[in-house]
């Protein structure tokens, strides 16, 4: 096993991925770990049939950098997602977005933070990690631009509180003891017509609203960033929301506003730092090769 490197047991970063998504996902990493020098990290990865060279592509930062403690491959239960929808309005769903669901259940660790593939950290998240959840299973931001889910969804007769569930910091010790897995599951199967936005609404809906809210640079999504959002009621809420525009630290690559496609009307204003980072992973890889 690597030696830590510093001082402090390892941030715990969980995420799914395929093929497509393998190398936006190590690119997601190498910002986290050039960012966080003196920070310890361990990997966990839902491994959805992935290639020899894409696993052998996310071992590699172990070799490459000396913060990168351990990448460790996990395998997704397909069987248990055979009936929940995969069909979602601006986006490419596909089954593997349910596979998080089973993560707190797998990883042995007090706390996991959950990543999408499509993010790139440009700062430090030491103040993310030690979050206090005030008693909270999760700790997520709120969804930027569409809000309504939890009303339309009969969960609540107000619009409510609703996340972002590409960014999650969990409690893995309360996730078990509230059953949550099992409970999304339940839903993704049994009522997969009013899962529209598939895991993130069963998570939505089984906490509905009773989650910690993280301030707004920790998932900084496209509609925030292009200016198509609702801005926060509060007066906390939109300075939080002022401040991930002016010093994000997790850029969110949400909708069809990824960095590596070119549509109109969706180039992200930010998809420069995902080539810079793209980059550093590249050369630091030829150097390892060579």
């Amino acid at each position: 096993m690597k030696k830590l490197n510093g001082v402090g047991d390892p941030i715990t970063i969980a995420s799914t991925t395929d093929n497509n998504m393998a190398l936006p996902l190590a690119i997601n990493y190498t910002s986290l770990l050039c960012n966080n020098p003196h920070t310890n990290f361990e990997f966990f990865v839902v491994n959805d049939h992935l290639k020899q060279s894409n696993k052998k592509l996310m071992m590699s930062l172990q070799k490459i950098f000396e913060n990168c403690y351990s990448v460790k491959f996990l395998d997704p239960h397909e069987e248990l997602y055979q009936q929940a929808n995969t069909d979602a309005p601006n986006s490419v769903i596909k089954r593997n977005t349910y596979y998080r669901i089973d993560i707190p259940e797998e990883v042995k660790r007090p706390r996991i933070l959950y990543l999408d593939a499509d993010m790139i950290c440009d700062g430090d998240i030491t103040g993310l990690w030690q979050t206090d959840l005030g008693g909270k299973v999760v700790g997520a931001v709120e969804n930027a631009g569409y809000l309504d889910r939890l009303r339309e969804m009969g969960v609540s007769e107000k619009p409510g509180r609703y996340f972002n569930a590409g960014l999650l910091l969990i409690d893995t010790k309360k996730w078990k003891e509230q059953g949550i897995s099992q409970r999304a599951r339940n839903l993704a199967n049994d009522h997969p017509e009013i899962l529209r936005f598939q895991d993130q609404d069963a998570l939505n809906a089984i906490f509905n609203g009773n989650w910690q809210s993280l301030p707004s640079k920790y998932n900084v999504q496209s509609n925030l960033v292009k200016g198509k959002y609702r801005k926060s009621g509060t007066e906390s809420g939109r300075r939080s929301q002022q401040e991930a525009l002016n010093q994000p630290v997790i850029i969110h690559y949400t909708n069809f506003d990824k960095p590596w496609l070119i549509r109109n009307g969706h180039l992200h204003p930010l998809r420069s730092l995902y080539d810079e980072y793209q980059n550093k992973l590249l050369n630091q890889l030829a150097h390892y090769v060579n």
